[in-house]
């Protein structure tokens, strides 16, 4: 299966809402996704935040983290505030609630964010998830948005990327290159997800982020539930009947 996404359900509706009220409802709770953001948010807690707490003590500084393919912010939510189920349900539950987000950073850090969907970092940026957002079109990016990534690459300290299998080929190698040159102490935590990602790009990407950087850890889960129309697909061609399924690896900066 050469482009495993043209059998992906379409969801531009729901990442193009000016609130993540549907996100919420259909993404995170019908179909699950709230349980791999469970799982995250966990795994930080334990794991990642008293790292990130030492990285920003150390450096006399807040932390910079950068979200790729943002969406709304659930990925900034669980590594920057904490966010795990009841919070997400308390905050995108309703139009009223979601601006309110009821918990504070965890650790002294900036965040910046960036998607195709402007209605995403416009919501973002309200409810104060993005301190700055920009709207961009990662597989046709003008030379001076280039600049601007590299820039911002190089001089962030957490790089959160997941959904590539919308990249073209190319972009995802960039953006890790771009971040890999960064001097200060650094993590990028990545999503890999099969079967949308394809067995070749997700051992190309594997590849690549061991040359890199120094791995950390990994955290498998189970992304999403599957719509009919992608069990019977991927099923048929994969095996995954249910489920898509999902690797969190974090890897840290050589410096």
């Amino acid at each position: 299966m050469s482009d495993p996404f043209a059998f992906k359900q379409d969801f531009t509706d729901v990442y193009n809402s000016t609130t993540p009220v549907k996100y919420l409802e259909i993404i995170m709770r019908d179909l699950r996704l709230i349980e791999r953001s469970e799982v995250g948010s966990k795994y930080a807690e334990k794991d990642l935040l008293p790292m990130f707490r030492k990285w920003a003590a150390d450096l006399g500084k807040p932390l910079k983290f950068l979200d790729f393919m943002s969406s709304y912010g659930n990925d900034t939510l669980i590594y920057t505030n904490g966010f795990q189920k009841e919070d997400f349900e308390r905050c995108w539950g309703s139009d009223e609630t979601c601006l309110n987000l009821g918990k504070p950073r965890q650790f002294p850090v900036t965040t910046w964010a960036t998607d195709i969907s402007a209605n995403a970092i416009s919501y973002g940026i309200e409810a104060g998830i993005f301190d700055e957002g920009s709207v961009l079109d990662l597989n046709n990016l003008t030379d001076k948005e280039k600049e601007m990534l590299n820039n911002r690459c190089r001089n962030a300290n957490i790089l959160s990327i997941n959904s590539m299998g919308y990249l073209k080929g190319g972009v995802v190698e960039q953006i890790i290159g771009w971040f890999a040159e960064g001097t200060e102490p650094g993590m990028v935590i990545v999503g890999l997800i099969y079967p949308y990602n394809g067995v070749e790009r997700l051992r190309m990407w594997k590849s690549l982020l061991l040359k890199k950087f120094t791995f950390f850890n990994s955290v498998p889960c189970f992304n999403r539930s599957l719509t009919e129309l992608e069990s019977q697909t991927f099923g048929k061609l994969n095996g995954t009947w249910s489920f898509s399924y999902y690797e969190y690896w974090f890897l840290t900066r050589s410096t």
